[in-house]
């Protein structure tokens, strides 16, 4: 299960994805639930569950390293190497706007015969990209919310086709094309 939250509330996806998965991967099945649209850094981070101590923090490339020199590049790392001994990860999306996403391994299900990664359900819209995180996701979605607000029809261009209710086909249980 993955909450991302808003603060006014939360955007909820639960999935199921192979315990072998890698984390380049797992960033792409994110992204696609979530519909971000990759254009900022990410990192996932696992901290103990017992007493909150970071294990590890996992990031994409080689020159993320210089900013941390405890963490360690993702390539080829699965989630079998951390799940299911730690219980929670945050998978952190656009450092600017902060977006942290907090996984929890719900179920460990042993024989599962069924294609995935797999969305399962999906609740609350997520926010459009460079939104401000979630103090500006807050204001846009107020603004959104009010036809008659003043910004109402510059923020209504800037985002496209956003809605402030997640839609029934982005809703839908799917297997989730990575």
């Amino acid at each position: 299960m993955i909450t991302l939250d808003l603060e006014v509330y939360k955007a909820v996806r639960r999935i199921i994805v192979p315990a072998d998965i890698e984390f380049t991967r797992l960033h792409k099945v994110l992204q696609s639930v979530f519909s971000w649209q990759n254009y900022h850094l990410y990192d996932f981070t696992i901290s103990d569950d017992n007493n909150g101590v970071m294990v590890s923090r996992l990031v994409p490339l080689e020159e993320d390293l210089k900013y941390d020199e405890n963490a360690t590049l993702m390539k080829e790392r699965t989630l079998s190497e951390f799940l299911p001994e730690y219980k929670h990860m945050i998978y952190t999306y656009d450092m600017g706007d902060n977006w942290e996403h907090e996984i929890q391994l719900v179920r460990v299900m042993e024989e599962h015969d069924k294609e995935s990664p797999y969305l399962l359900e999906a609740s609350g819209q997520t926010p459009p990209e460079d939104v401000g995180g979630v103090g500006g996701f807050v204001s846009f979605r107020e603004i959104m919310l009010n036809p008659n607000h003043p910004e109402y029809g510059q923020m209504k261009e800037w985002a496209k086709y956003w809605t402030v209710e997640l839609s029934d086909w982005k809703s839908r249980s799917r297997v989730i094309k990575v």
